[in-house]
C-alpha cells in the first residue's frame, strides 16, 4: 500500500468514527431517556399499590358504614318484639283482663 492509499483509508476510518460516534452519543441518549422512563414507571407502581391499599381501607370503612343503619334497625325490631312479649306475659299474667272468656 502506498502512502495515497493509507491516507485515504485512514481518511475513510475516520469519517467511519466520526459517524459511529454520533451514533452511539444519539443510543446514549435513548437508553438514559429509557432509564428515566422506567424509574418513573416503578414509581408509579408503587404510588398505585399504595392508592390500592388506601381504596380498600375505603372500602372496608364505606361497608362498616353501610352495615350500621341495618343493625339499628333489627335492634329496634329486636327491642319492640321483647316489649310486645313482655306486654303480653304482663297480660297473662294479670289474668288476660278483656279476654272476654
Amino acid at each position: 500500500m502506498t502512502n495515497e492509499e493509507i491516507a485515504v483509508a485512514l481518511d475513510g476510518h475516520r469519517h467511519e468514527i466520526k459517524s459511529l460516534r454520533r451514533r452511539m452519543e444519539g443510543v446514549e441518549k435513548n437508553q438514559e431517556a429509557l432509564n428515566r422512563l422506567a424509574t418513573s414507571v416503578a414509581v408509579m407502581a408503587e404510588q398505585q399499590r399504595g392508592i390500592s391499599d388506601k381504596v380498600d381501607a375505603i372500602d372496608t370503612k364505606v361497608s362498616t358504614l353501610e352495615s350500621r343503619p341495618g343493625k339499628r334497625w333489627e335492634g329496634l325490631v329486636d327491642k319492640l318484639l321483647l316489649v310486645l312479649a313482655g306486654a303480653f306475659a304482663a297480660w297473662l299474667a294479670a289474668g288476660a283482663p278483656g279476654a272476654g272468656a
